[in-house]
Order: structure tokens, then C-alpha cells, then sequence
């Protein structure tokens, strides 16, 4: 590969293999206007390596074309690969939800990824780390805990549907069979939101039945839902969303305000700002995540959740 140029990841099963459409065309007006190395996925994890595979072969730029997922593993490998100079990510979405790329501002046509690319400007997203029993990992944008994890799980029965329909389809589903687990929340340095027990020490505790626990970099999940709606992908903190158990009724009344953004006020949600936090389950069973929409198969007895502040350089419009 040479000094300097752009190191391209596809991946070909994005949305339901519009991925490999869309890197074609990419490639198509990369050539002849930017030196450039091209590589396809071929299985889960592969876009780590490839990451990992550009950053020792001096790429001054990373254009991921994908979604959520494909950024999550790019992501991870270019922060095991050991380097203090990493190169920044662009994103070309064609993913399900691409909740990451909302935080670039930036366009989805194809144009856009190449102005990013000619004149975008860095900026720093802070990423988080989760740390359990089982292993450790890095997330660009959620993990998630509650009804997401049984979403999760069933958004391939509407494979066929855009993003945040899919995500509600899935949620309609999950949401009438589920059990909320009883879960013990301990986060350290943000700010307490309306609902959490903020203590002197700047520790908040919550505690009880939850519907959903998610933990964010930025503001959306689900492929809109505008879960923590004030977040910001570089203020330093990660965002906490947590919602108190609900019926199946009071879940799905809840629903289109926290696609709004505006579910902040009910009495059964509690926002907050925090650095670290560790979750554990209060009655001792491990407790079933996921992060940036990949289901971890085994469940964890502890997590212990931290912010790496500007870790992840990114590309933005210049605009923005």
C-alpha cells in the first residue's frame, strides 16, 4: 500500500448485501481521483485486521463503506494496533441503523463521502470500553442491556425493513414477552439525571427492575430512536439511558417520545452523564449485552464501563 493513501473497508453484507452495490460505486469514483487500496470483508472480525492491516501500512485515511457494526470493528483494530498516530475514519453508510454516522454530520450520497475525504477535518469521538469476566472490548456508540438485547434478537425476522421500522417492528415484538432484569447501575462522574440517587461523591446508583440500560457515545440508537438526546460524540462523558420496569403498554406508549428525544421526562427514565460505571445484576444471575448491535453470547456477572475521551479520530464535514 502506499504512504499515504486511502485504505478502503467494505462490507459486501451490509443491508442485506447492498454493501457490495455500494462499494463498487465507491470504488468507481475513488479511481482516478485519490490513491487508494481497496479491501472486501469476508467474515466477522475481518474488519479489525484489515484496520489493524492499514495503520501498519501508513494509510492517511480510512473510508469505511458499512455500517454500525463494520465501524465497531474497524474501530477495535485500530485501537489494538498499539500506534499513538492513527489515521481518521470516514463513513459511507450502508448499514441497518448507522447510528455512528449520524455523529459525523455528515451526507449519506456518495459525493459526500468523497468531499469528506478532499476536505473533512478531524475530530476526536471519545469511545467506551467494557470490561467483564469474559473479556474486553471497545464500543463506538452503545452497549446495551434490557429489551435491546431481545431486540437484538429478533431483528432478523424484518431484515427486509429500513432501520429505525425495523428496530420498532422488533420491538413491538420483544417487548410483550419480556421480563425486565433487576439490575444494580453504579456510575461515577457525570451528572445525575431527573430519577437517580446522586450522592456527594459524585456517585449516582440505580437500582431495580430495567426495561433497558443503554450507554452511549452519542445520541441515537436503533437507527434513530433519540435515546440520550443531549449526548455528544466528544464531551468526554458517555450517556446513560435508563428506563425503569414497564408493562408492555407502557413500553410502547413510551416509544415514539424517546424517538423524539422527549422521553426525559417521564418519571420512568433517568438520563445522566458519567466516566465510569460498573453493572451488575442485583439478584446474582450474569446479565445478557450487547454492543453497537452485536449480541456477546456469554453474559457477564459484572460490567465494568469506562470512557477513552478522543480516542477515535474521525472525519467530519468541515461545515460542521
Amino acid at each position: 500500500m502506499r504512504t499515504g493513501s486511502v485504505y478502503v473497508v467494505v462490507n459486501p453484507t451490509s443491508a442485506g448485501g447492498r454493501g457490495r452495490k455500494a462499494g463498487r460505486r465507491v470504488l468507481e469514483a475513488l479511481a482516478g481521483s485519490f490513491p487508494f487500496q481497496a479491501r472486501y470483508t469476508e467474515s466477522p472480525g475481518h474488519a479489525s485486521r484489515l484496520a489493524a492491516e492499514a495503520v501498519a501500512g501508513g494509510a492517511s485515511r480510512i473510508l469505511v463503506v458499512g455500517g454500525d457494526g463494520t465501524v465497531h470493528e474497524v474501530a477495535a483494530g485500530l485501537l489494538g494496533s498499539g500506534r499513538d498516530a492513527l489515521p481518521p475514519v470516514a463513513v459511507h453508510p450502508v448499514g441497518t441503523g448507522n447510528d455512528f454516522f449520524r455523529m459525523t454530520r455528515g451526507g449519506r450520497r456518495l459525493r459526500d463521502a468523497l468531499a469528506l475525504l478532499r476536505n473533512g477535518v478531524v475530530e476526536r469521538f471519545d469511545v467506551g470500553r467494557a470490561q467483564w469476566e469474559g473479556g474486553e472490548r471497545t464500543f463506538v456508540n452503545l452497549l446495551g442491556l434490557g429489551v435491546d438485547v431481545d431486540v437484538l434478537r429478533r431483528r432478523s425476522k424484518y431484515a427486509r425493513l429500513p432501520g429505525l421500522a425495523q428496530y420498532l417492528a422488533a420491538f413491538l415484538d420483544a417487548v410483550v414477552r419480556f421480563r425486565p432484569p433487576n439490575v444494580r447501575i453504579d456510575a461515577k462522574g457525570g451528572a445525575s439525571g431527573n430519577g437517580g440517587n446522586a450522592a456527594q461523591s459524585g456517585v449516582a446508583t440505580i437500582s431495580g427492575p430495567t426495561t433497558l440500560a443503554a450507554i452511549t457515545v452519542g445520541p441515537s440508537i436503533g437507527g434513530g430512536f433519540m435515546i440520550s438526546p443531549d449526548a455528544r460524540a466528544s464531551d468526554g462523558q458517555l450517556d446513560l439511558c435508563h428506563v425503569t420496569a414497564l408493562n408492555w403498554r407502557q413500553a410502547v406508549a413510551l416509544a415514539p417520545r424517546a424517538i423524539r428525544g422527549t422521553h426525559g421526562a417521564s418519571k420512568r427514565v433517568t438520563l445522566g452523564r458519567l466516566e465510569e460505571a460498573v453493572v451488575r445484576a442485583a439478584d446474582g444471575d450474569p446479565i445478557h449485552f450487547e454492543l453497537d448491535g452485536e449480541l456477546i453470547p456469554t453474559p457477564a456477572r459484572e460490567l465494568r464501563i469506562r470512557v477513552m475521551p478522543g480516542a477515535l479520530p474521525v472525519l467530519v464535514p468541515a461545515r460542521a
